[in-house]
């Protein structure tokens, strides 16, 4: 939570800017007026008096990133999935609650390249964590669909934020 002391969350910041973190774990958070009692959500309370809603998500660049490796390819070595999906629950997931849960990979083809299994791992960990970005909205009282939500920016940090095939996942799914 020092990211959104740092970041300004709180105060006149409130649910401005929700925040991704794309590390090891995927992370969304924001800064809300309101405790949230969602089950899927870790509460915080600031020292200003907000609270600091989080949803993490286990598999984010470390699923992805050895996805890269099983394939012999450079994690910028990328292409969108196509039909190929893959649910990289590698160690299970959090967000979700599915501690059991191992990693998919469906909608192969001939014609599928090493690439995009690549892109559809990068896929699948953003819309995870897109959807633990929704479950945040929602707890806070706001509808993620709703326009004036949906045009919100979203802040990208972690080690993922400074990837190329990151930034564009999850701009092109958001």
């Amino acid at each position: 939570m020092s990211a959104a002391v740092g970041l300004g969350l709180g105060g006149a910041g409130l649910l401005d800017h929700p925040v991704l973190s794309l590390g090891t774990s995927g992370v969304v958070f924001a800064a809300s007026r309101t405790r949230s009692t969602a089950p899927a959500l870790s509460g915080f309370a600031a020292a200003d008096g907000t609270y600091l809603p989080l949803a993490c998500t286990l598999n984010c660049t470390l699923a992805v990133d050895k996805v890269a490796s099983l394939l012999g390819l450079h994690r910028e070595d990328t292409a969108p999935g196509g039909e190929a999906v893959l649910l990289p629950y590698l160690d299970g997931e959090r967000t979700p609650d599915l501690p059991s849960a191992s990693g998919l990979l469906t909608g192969l083809r001939h014609d599928t390249t090493p690439q995009q299994l690549l892109g559809a791992a990068y896929e699948g960990a953003a819309v995870t964590v897109l959807r633990a970005l929704d479950t945040l909205l929602r707890a806070c009282g706001l509808d993620p669909d709703a326009p004036e939500v949906a045009a919100r920016p979203l802040r990208l940090i972690g080690g993922g934020a400074q990837g190329r095939s990151w930034v564009e996942t999850v701009r092109r799914l958001s």
